[in-house]
């Protein structure tokens, strides 16, 4: 797998991620809200993660570059 098709696919993951968090109010009815608070908790977690990954991932050529020079 090359660097842009893990940025692809981990941007393709956080999109999935906001899509469900947007639907979860409508699900508070049958799941409850406690269970809503997690799961929105729990998305927005592991958002934040995905997000961090990303950034590791674009600094990591340009750390590599430094080293070849």
């Amino acid at each position: 797998m090359t660097l842009e098709e893990g940025l692809e696919l981990i941007s393709n993951y956080k999109k999935a991620l906001e899509k469900f968090r947007e639907t979860l109010p409508e699900q508070s009815v049958q799941l409850g809200s406690e269970m809503i608070k997690t799961l929105s908790m729990n998305s927005k977690n592991e958002i934040i993660n995905l997000e961090a990954i990303e950034k590791a991932l674009k600094r990591q050529p340009k750390f590599e570059s430094g080293l070849s020079e």
